[in-house]
């Protein structure tokens, strides 16, 4: 996880310990997003469409997006 930007050796540990080591368990990327709860979800009621982030583990999702806000802030 060293080369990912924006990851620094604490976020490293919180996605390791969320997610597990084992990443087989999920399908793809998609799902591991959705389960860590940053994928847009969508909802359309009488012709408006919303979208709002779903719900997941709540750890993983606060630590993604605090290593987009530093991969910005560089």
């Amino acid at each position: 996880m060293d080369g990912i930007p924006g990851v620094n050796k604490a976020a490293a540990a919180t996605f390791i310990a969320g997610m597990g080591v084992n990443l087989t368990v999920f399908k793809s990327a998609k799902h591991l997003a959705s389960w860590a709860g940053v994928n847009p979800g969508n909802y359309e009621s009488a012709g408006k469409k919303t979208s709002k982030t779903t719900q997941g583990n709540k750890a993983l999702k606060t630590m993604a997006v605090e290593c987009t806000r530093n991969l910005k802030a560089k």
